[in-house]
């Protein structure tokens, strides 16, 4: 059995690819957890400064797994309960990504594998891939997803596709602001250079910690952001990667970073 994904390093990008592509690559308990655990990996690794996630074949992600889900009425509660806990876990993991991450959507993204394109930070859509959340059409609901997508669609838009299950196209993603890029699929891998090269010129401590106190910052009412923003201005205030950066623009040449400043987080 081929691995459900694949780790491929493009420079300092490593991009990683659903490999499941006879099944249009589902997102089930074994591929998030090969996700999961590849994330993990190219997220401690200093070489590595983003990430890519891809389909192999013609689909992005299709979402879960019908044939598993077909088990649920006859599963124990508590077995259906724990069926998504590593889906959930990749959820939770990409919140605090510690480097960009971008989806490249060769082709469709549906259920799961939209969800699985919202939770990256950017979307590069080729003209092949559609977006939609089906469920509603087989008896469910996307519950999971909801909260990354919330973050990244306007609500009306968003609970419209869920409760129709009707998808939408690449442009139409793009009009909405839920993907970043449009490209066509034969440009979709120049695309992925090209975003990495935009975050290996900038400093990996500022995208580490900026990251991570964006997610916070955007789930706190205004008052309070303003006042934890004062706050975690601080360990870019007093790390090297600040001062390096300004005298690298007097300088008029590329700053030098160092990736290891991890004692400023």
């Amino acid at each position: 059995m081929s691995d459900p994904v694949l780790l491929e390093q493009r420079g300092t990008m490593a991009v990683l690819t659903l490999n499941r592509a006879a099944d249009r690559n589902p997102l089930d308990r074994d591929s998030s957890a090969a996700l999961f655990a590849a994330l993990q990996r190219v997220f401690a690794d200093d070489a590595v400064r983003s990430v890519g996630i891809t389909g192999a074949g013609d689909a992005f992600c299709a979402g879960g797994d019908l044939r598993q889900m077909a088990q649920f009425a006859t599963m124990p509660i508590e077995e259906s309960y724990a069926w998504p806990e590593s889906i959930v876990a990749l959820h939770k993991l990409m919140l605090d990504a510690p480097k960009p991450v971008v989806a490249a959507v060769n082709g469709p993204a549906f259920a799961g594998g939209m969800g699985l394109a919202g939770m990256c930070d950017v979307i590069i859509a080729s003209s092949a891939a559609r977006f939609a959340m089906p469920e509603v059409k087989l008896g469910l609901f996307p519950m999971i997803i909801v909260a990354h997508l919330a973050r990244a669609i306007p609500r009306k838009l968003l609970l419209e596709m869920m409760m129709t299950g009707d998808p939408i196209d690449a442009e139409e993603a793009y009009r909405i602001g839920f993907a970043n890029r449009l490209c066509e699929p034969a440009e979709l891998d120049a695309e992925l250079a090209r975003y990495a090269t935009k975050f290996e010129r900038v400093s990996p401590t500022a995208l580490r910690l900026g990251r991570k106190s964006f997610t916070l910052l955007s789930d706190l009412p205004a008052s309070q952001a303003l006042d934890a923003a004062q706050f975690l201005n601080l360990p870019f205030f007093h790390g090297s990667d600040l001062g390096e950066g300004v005298q690298a623009f007097f300088d008029k040449r590329r700053p030098a970073w160092n990736p290891e400043n991890k004692d400023e987080s």
